[in-house]
């Protein structure tokens, strides 16, 4: 009995270390949708849709946001322009705020979540064509150099699956 109760315990202890805030990654939750009738893959030039005034995101954050889309997409052979564009994009960014239980009852802590969003948009219309979100745990105290790090991690989880492989 001795020895079960030992065992319960150790894993318990090692429960709460593994499952320690800490540990989580900071991106996360990333899906995406698109229309299935439009044709994603011949895309090849795009402008940007001022940011929403409802936005919660500070201007160095939405430079940064914006900076890490224009590379990733520019790795793709796209390029923005203002002049006839095939698609535009429209960025939207929530924010709230969650409690983190996954350390059990001594780590208890509020923490603030961003939920970036891409919306690419035909330019007419303005009908989706494609959009993608992520989730990212938000820390204060990174530095500049780790704050573009981590969003060029969720802009790629984002477009990772843009274009997406044709319907069939």
């Amino acid at each position: 009995m001795k020895s079960f109760r030992l065992l319960l315990i150790i894993g318990l202890v090692a429960g709460v270390f593994f499952n320690c805030a800490d540990n989580r990654p900071l991106v996360y939750e990333t899906n995406y949708d698109f229309d299935i009738e439009a044709d994603l893959v011949n895309l090849s030039r795009y402008d940007w849709l001022p940011l929403r005034v409802t936005s919660k995101i500070e201007p160095l954050s939405a430079k940064r946001f914006k900076a890490a889309v224009d590379s990733y997409l520019k790795t793709q052979g796209l390029i923005e322009t203002s002049q006839q564009p095939d698609f535009l994009i429209e960025t939207r960014i929530g924010s709230l705020k969650k409690m983190d239980t996954t350390g059990g009852p001594q780590s208890y802590g509020i923490y603030q979540e961003a939920q970036p969003q891409l919306f690419f948009l035909e330019p007419a219309s303005k009908k989706v064509l494609w959009w993608g979100q992520t989730r990212v745990r938000v820390n204060p105290n990174l530095t500049p150099e780790q704050k573009d790090a981590l969003i060029t991690e969720a802009v790629a989880a984002i477009l990772k699956n843009f274009p997406p492989n044709p319907v069939k």
